[in-house]
């Protein structure tokens, strides 16, 4: 496949593979994620994923965090982890629903523009994202994707030293 040419116009060329890292790395960091609130939560994964989709999901999490039995950095590395997670996904979301067109007055420089998604709000979003800005969020998610598999291994690695 790798003689198969990009379908996109050439000014976006530098974001294609940034992008798909982004796609991908995204994905696994939720993965994580939803174990991570299964582990904490002891919950089906079924529970689990109705509480990401849930509207109030950052502080529903936030909330399993806080119960958790962690304490000291690790639990303030998970809580700064989650609060991270929520606004890339903001950021991920930007560049995977918004509008792409090229500036015309910057040589075609890739634009993104969003439409309001809040209630009550009317304000446009415009951004200008560069492959490194896109790279940087990729290797935030590949981040919180570690930490979260990570911290959903030790406790429950704790629960069976508990039981034992």
């Amino acid at each position: 496949m790798s003689d198969t040419p990009d379908l996109v116009d050439s000014f976006y060329r530098d974001l294609v593979r940034p992008l798909g890292n982004v796609a991908i790395l995204f994905a696994q960091a939720e993965a994580s994620l939803l174990d991570l609130i299964t582990v904490l939560g002891e919950l089906s994964e079924s529970d689990a994923h109705a509480i990401l989709r849930a509207p109030n999901a950052k502080q529903r999490v936030l909330e399993l965090v806080r119960s958790s039995g962690l304490d000291g950095f690790d639990l303030m590395e998970i809580k700064r982890g989650v609060d991270s997670f929520w606004n890339d996904k903001e950021r991920r979301n930007r560049f995977f629903h918004d509008e792409w067109f090229p500036d015309v007055f910057q040589g075609g420089t890739p634009m993104t523009r969003g439409l309001p998604r809040r209630k009550g709000s009317d304000r446009v979003v415009f951004g200008n994202p560069n492959a490194h800005d896109v790279w940087d969020l990729a290797r935030c998610f590949q981040e919180q994707e570690h930490l979260f598999s990570a911290t959903a291994y030790h406790v429950r690695r704790r629960r069976r030293s508990d039981i034992d």
